[in-house]
């Protein structure tokens, strides 16, 4: 055993430490992006102050036309022109570029593309596009799990080299401290068993087996994950056999990678990585097989392998091989080695395969399906009156279970194309049932949709509704569907309480989801429109929990706001009558005074606002209808920064900010200010003063 000498122990400090200055922290393309929200939620009442007189007078809405694209142009009820900023149409969809902005002269115009350094040394930064947010990891340049050991938390003593760190064990004869405990080669060396594919476990009698990748090296590659620690096992097959592998480790993701030469991938059968990975074959032939299995951590792997009877393949892959169920009945189905060839459902995934069902009814009558894995994963259908065409379907249903019934359906030939997941091959039951015609409960679909009267209370339920209608801010839930008539231009507030976190779609044309004004989530809901014009509206209402709800509409006289400006820090604050009101400005000529505890530090530019409360008082503040992601911070008498009583960031809708607190009396500040350090625009400040 050999100790490390101090003079080479210093010169690794000195050369880490010098290359962890030399590292750019959260630099490069992949770095950047704001946080963006749900900006596709229709036309945003956003505002530039300007005085009436400045206004162009109109008749028609035609008279208003700005001629920039990003912007509504109508002829306000005072007879002005009104230029609404629609900064949904400027979204180009990608998260890490920035907050596209509307400018009321240029049109839609790039948002400022915001940095993810965190300015510590010790994480390594990125925008996540697919996360749609900032993420900050550890660092972890070898990508061993073993973060730097100059970083709190870390024990990796080069992290330039995969091979080494604290979470391995030390490798004989390699002059190398593999496990970075500052010694050598000491009498603990040695791999792990099972790590080459020389030295596989031989799992040919089945079982349930543990491993552990501790000290194990990234020998092979795999067709489903990258290179990382990895260990082998091995079976062999006296004639073919129904095969079930499961790898799973207790708070990490497992691949497992089953092929016919243990070091050559292009052999590879199947790779599946998960929670956990899972590899099924109906039916290999007689040989000897390898299974590598790689874990993204050190830790126990719990292999289980399973052979049985060979299973034949599914007959009904395509439409022409379709299953006759015209009898009703419980059909057991299996997605093992099934690919994807009937064109995708409306409601499931590319790349999910299917299997195909047929039916054929003489009269009209009601057909009630339900699709259900048997461990638990969510499976889709579609009823098609032609299998592979997409337009001719009639249902689509997600879930688990996948179930619906289609209400008076005509006579005729109609197929199911049941699709499972894309991750892992499931069974599944798939029940059909038939029973006399009935109409579909009221509020199900766009043509019995329910009229709401105004501030009237209505209790229904999901229970007796099915997904009928697509809505941008919800997923494949029950839907119910309501409308309601103006005369004339108002405000409109609709509040859903379905006691779960639901979500409401307000829309010119109910099966259009291009006429979709809003769509707003929340538990509960308020979500209001101003100045919505005179015409019929649909409200979509769905949620996760097929339960009762609650669903209220409202409408007021059209609120205009009122114009501030030169309210750049608290010594300037605009003050706020004690019963609220509806402000407008811009923060984009203000400077950052004051930041935040959250919205990544709020340090865009800010606009202060002062209220005064004289008794115990409910006070909500919104950003609703701003043109940028704000945050809004309420500060007690003085304002310091980060030293707010409440910070919200996203709690509104979209981008927007919402804080709702019971307040003492005394004097307040609210702050609108932006998220990080570039969001800033025209902002509408909303503050409503109630008896708490």
């Amino acid at each position: 055993m050999t100790s490390l000498r101090l003079p080479a122990r210093a010169g690794m400090l000195a050369l880490t430490t010098l290359w962890l200055l030399a590292a750019c922290d959260g630099g490069g393309d992949g770095d950047g992006g704001v946080d963006g929200g749900a900006m596709d939620t229709g036309v945003i009442d956003a505002f530039v102050p300007r005085r009436d007189g400045d206004l162009p007078r109109c008749e028609r809405d035609e008279e208003c036309d700005d001629g920039v694209a990003c912007t509504r142009d109508s002829c306000g009820m005072n007879g002005l022109c009104r230029n609404q900023v629609d900064i949904a149409s400027c979204d180009d969809g990608i998260f890490c570029n920035g907050v596209e902005q509307c400018d009321t002269e240029l049109g839609c115009v790039p948002g400022r593309r915001q940095t993810c350094n965190d300015d510590d040394v010790c994480t390594i930064d990125r925008c996540s596009e697919e996360e749609k947010l900032c993420e900050h990891f550890p660092r972890d340049l070898d990508e061993d799990g073993d973060p730097d050991w100059f970083c709190s938390g870390g024990g990796d003593c080069d992290d330039t080299n995969s091979l080494v760190s604290s979470l391995i064990n030390e490798v004989c004869d390699d002059g190398i401290d593999n496990d970075c405990d500052e010694m050598v080669d000491e009498s603990e060396c040695g791999r792990p068993r099972y790590d080459e594919c020389s030295d596989p476990l031989d799992v040919s009698a089945g079982g349930f087996f543990e491993l552990n990748t501790d000290g194990a090296s990234p020998d092979y590659t795999l067709g489903c994950r990258s290179t990382t620690r990895d260990l082998v096992a091995t079976f062999t097959l006296a004639e073919a056999r129904s095969v079930t592998i499961e790898a799973e480790g207790d708070f990490f993701t497992v691949a497992a990678s089953l092929r016919t030469t243990c070091e050559d991938r292009t052999t590879e059968i199947a790779c599946e990585s998960g929670f956990p990975g899972l590899i099924r074959r109906r039916s290999l032939d007689a040989g000897t097989y390898f299974i590598v299995v790689a874990a993204s951590s050190t830790g126990t792997i719990g292999l289980d392998v399973e052979f049985g009877p060979p299973i034949p393949p599914s007959p009904n892959q395509t439409c022409a091989t379709a299953i006759d169920v015209s009898a009703g009945g419980r059909f057991n189905g299996s997605f093992v080695e099934v690919s994807d060839d009937v064109m995708m459902t409306g409601c499931g995934f590319t790349g999910s395969p299917d299997l195909v069902y047929t039916f054929t009814t003489t009269a009209e009558q009601d057909v009630t399906i339900s699709a259900q894995a048997t461990t638990g994963e969510s499976v889709s259908y579609a009823v098609r009156s032609a299998c592979d065409v997409a337009s001719t379907q009639v249902r689509c249903d997600y879930g688990n279970p996948a179930a619906g019934v289609l209400h008076q359906l005509p006579a005729g030939t109609y197929f199911i194309i049941v699709e499972g997941p894309t991750f892992r091959a499931v069974d599944f039951t798939l029940d059909v049932a038939y029973g006399p015609p009935t109409p579909p409960a009221p509020g199900d679909t766009c043509t019995n949709a329910i009229a709401l009267v105004e501030g009237v209370a209505v209790m229904d339920t999901f229970l007796d509704k099915q997904n009928d209608v697509d809505v941008s801010c919800g997923f494949r839930n029950r839907d119910a569907v309501y409308t309601f008539e103006l005369t004339e231009t108002r405000d409109v507030l609709v509040e859903l309480d379905a006691g779960s976190f639901a979500n409401a779609s307000i829309r010119t044309s109910c099966d259009d989801a291009m006429t979709e004004l809003r769509c707003t989530s929340g538990n509960p809901l308020r979500q209001r429109i101003r100045n919505l014009g005179a015409g019929t509206y649909y409200v979509i209402a769905e949620s996760s929990r097929a339960g009762t709800f609650e669903l209220t509409y409202s409408s007021s006289a059209p609120t205009i706001p009122t114009a501030v400006s030169g309210n750049d820090n608290c010594a300037s604050a605009h003050v706020i009558p004690a019963t609220g009101g509806l402000f407008s400005g811009s923060t984009a000529t203000l400077l950052p005074d004051l930041g935040a505890r959250c919205g990544s530090g709020a340090t865009s530019n800010d606009a202060a606002f002062v209220l005064t409360l004289t008794s115990r008082s409910r006070v909500v503040a919104s950003t609703d209808g701003s043109s940028f992601d704000t945050v809004l911070h309420l500060h007690g008498a003085t304002c310091t920064d980060r030293g707010e009583l409440f910070c919200d960031d996203d709690g509104g809708e979209g981008a927007t900010s919402l804080i709702d607190q019971t307040l003492d009396p005394g004097t307040y500040h609210i702050v609108v200010d932006g998220f990080s350090s570039g969001s800033a625009g025209n902002y509408l400040l909303e503050v409503m003063v109630t008896a708490p």
